[in-house]
Order: C-alpha cells, then sequence, then structure tokens
C-alpha cells in the first residue's frame, strides 16, 4: 500500500513539473508577442510622424556639409629643353607671290584654363589664331567668343611626350600604349570638342611626334575632317612633315617659339627673330602661351609688328605654303 501511495506522489509531482514547464513557456510567447506589438506599433507611430513632417522640418541645404571644390590648376604649358628648342629648318621655298610684306602668325597655344588672359588677348587688334585644349574647364567658352571676334581655332591636341608620365599632357592625350581604335577614337573624341576648328597643332607629343605609324593616323583623319596641321616642332626628331606629304593634308611648321623663356627682354627678342625669319622666307609663324607678361608685350610691340610684317590667320600661312610649295614642284616638272 505504502509503495503505491509513493508511486501516486511521483506521478503527481511530474505531472506538476510539466504544468510548470508549459506555463513558462506560455509566459515566454506571451512576452516575444508583446515585444513584437510594440515594434510594430512604434514603427506605426514613427512613420506617421515622418509622413506629417513638411519641408520647412527638414534641416537647410546650406547648414549641410558641402565638400570644398579644388580649383583647376592650369595644365604644363609645354616642355622645354634647357638648350633652345629645335627650330625648323629654312624653307627652300620661293618668295610667296604678291605684292605684299611677309606674312607671320601668331598661334596662341593652350587656350581653356584661364578667362581672363583670354580676354585680354582677344582685345588685341590683331588677327591671332587661338590654339584650344580639348577638356579645359573655359574651352568651348573661349572658342565660341574667339570665333564670335573673327578669330581663327584650332585644337591644341595633346599628345604623349618622351618626358611621360613624369609630364603628362592632360585630358585626351593620345598615348604611344593605346591600341589603334584607342588612338583614333580620342583624336575624333577631342575634334568633336571643339566646334568650328579649322586646324590642329600638337600640345607636347615628342614621343608621339616621331613615330611614322601615328602620325600616320593622326593625319588621316584630319585630312577626313578637312583641317590643316602644324607642327610644333617639340623634338628635332619630328616625322611630321613627310608623313603630312604623304597624306597631303595642308602642312607647315612653328619657326620661333616666342615665350619659351617668360620675360619681358626674352619675348620682345623672339618677336624680332619672328620678323627677321618671315623676311627671309616670306613667312613665318610664331607660337605663344597665355602668360600675362605675353600679352603685355605683345600689346606694346604690335605698332612695329604690323610695320614690318603683315600678320595673318594661320590658315593662311599654311595655304600659302602650300601654293608655294605645288608652284615649286609644277616648275621642276617642266
Amino acid at each position: 500500500m505504502a509503495k503505491k501511495r509513493a508511486a501516486s506522489r511521483k506521478r503527481v509531482k511530474k505531472k506538476s513539473s510539466r504544468n510548470t514547464d508549459m506555463a513558462l513557456q506560455l509566459v515566454k510567447a506571451f512576452g516575444v508577442l508583446a515585444i513584437l506589438v510594440l515594434l510594430v506599433v512604434s514603427a506605426g507611430v514613427l512613420a506617421r510622424y515622418m509622413l506629417k513632417r513638411t519641408p520647412t522640418d527638414l534641416p537647410p541645404v546650406a547648414q549641410m556639409p558641402v565638400p570644398p571644390v579644388k580649383k583647376q590648376e592650369k595644365p604644363t604649358y609645354e616642355i622645354f629643353p634647357q638648350k633652345e628648342p629645335p627650330q625648323k629648318p629654312i624653307a627652300k621655298l620661293p618668295q610667296l607671290p604678291g605684292d605684299h610684306p611677309p606674312l607671320v602668325a601668331i598661334v596662341v597655344d593652350d587656350i581653356g584654363y584661364d578667362r581672363q588672359i583670354a580676354d585680354q588677348l582677344l582685345g588685341l587688334d590683331a588677327p591671332l589664331t587661338f590654339s584650344v585644349l580639348p577638356y579645359g574647364p573655359h574651352s568651348r567658352e573661349i572658342a565660341a567668343k574667339a570665333r564670335s571676334n573673327g578669330h581663327e581655332i584650332m585644337l591644341h591636341l595633346p599628345m604623349e611626350p618622351n618626358e611621360f608620365p613624369a609630364f603628362n599632357p592632360g585630358p585626351g592625350a593620345l598615348l604611344s600604349q593605346m591600341t589603334t581604335d584607342e588612338f583614333i577614337g580620342q583624336l575624333k573624341a577631342d575634334i568633336d570638342q571643339i566646334p568650328g576648328l579649322k586646324g590642329v597643332n600638337n600640345h607636347m607629343g615628342s614621343a608621339i611626334s616621331t613615330s611614322p605609324e601615328r602620325m600616320r593616323q593622326i593625319f588621316s583623319i584630319l585630312k577626313k575632317r578637312g583641317l590643316y596641321y602644324i607642327d610644333s616642332r617639340t623634338t628635332a626628331e619630328t616625322v611630321a612633315r613627310p608623313s603630312a606629304e604623304l597624306l597631303q593634308i595642308p602642312f607647315t611648321e612653328r619657326d620661333i617659339f616666342i615665350d619659351h623663356v617668360d620675360t619681358e627682354q626674352f619675348i620682345r627678342k623672339q618677336l624680332h627673330e619672328l620678323i627677321k625669319r618671315a623676311r627671309r622666307q616670306g613667312y613665318a609663324v610664331g607660337i605663344a602661351h597665355p602668360h600675362a607678361v605675353t600679352y603685355r608685350v605683345l600689346a606694346d610691340f604690335l605698332p612695329e609688328l604690323k610695320q614690318a610684317v603683315e600678320l595673318v590667320p594661320a590658315s593662311m600661312i599654311v595655304d600659302s605654303v602650300m601654293l608655294a610649295q605645288t608652284g615649286k614642284a609644277q616648275a621642276k616638272l617642266k
């Protein structure tokens, strides 16, 4: 009998323990459910509050932090060696036809980064030719203004120099490592950047200018676009001339760098050299850069320059040289 009572008590204890476990589980379940309900209700209240906010409830834009805008630096205008830049051999051409003074074109390179100096140069009473970098922050604006003022516009085509990558020719550069498709695609994109171009000259480019293959690729596109080319002669080893003759595109070369030493005394000396060169061969092409000192000297020297030569757009020099070369070739055939 005692054994039966003991067994009965064990069963009661087990049943009581199971009931207690179930009760605890129910309490936990209700607790989790209550927390979930509380979260849902809180989310609903918060959403309603956010939807009811007006734009004036938000912090003003002016108070939000704005990252500083870094001023775009001017590019390296050109890479000049310690010695004098390579000069073009005196052209063995007859005097240009017509009873007029020697022709001189002044090309101002590296236009597109400095609006102030561009405006000053545009204000000069002279038919300067402006060679514009393809991706300068003000290139299109300055080019449009120059065209509206009757100035001729060229593309200052960035090309890899021997000193690359220590010196970078800038956005849109034609590089030796490019495939043919990349090279030609970049050239076309650069040309399309500046509407109304008449011609092209190279920015840097001492590495590309010595490659007959690359120069032929450039000239094949220029020929299709009806553009002339002026070789800036940043290297004495340039093969631009024979490549241009092969593809028969309008072509000439830079005679004098005007301001590769940017002092008043030197720039005056170079302008006298430009006159001297023009008198010897009937024409000359000078290349200048948008320096404040260059503007000051040009503004002062223009009357003397105009007395000695006829200032013309670069295309007139190119056309005259091509005519002279054609006449010389025809004379040889006779």
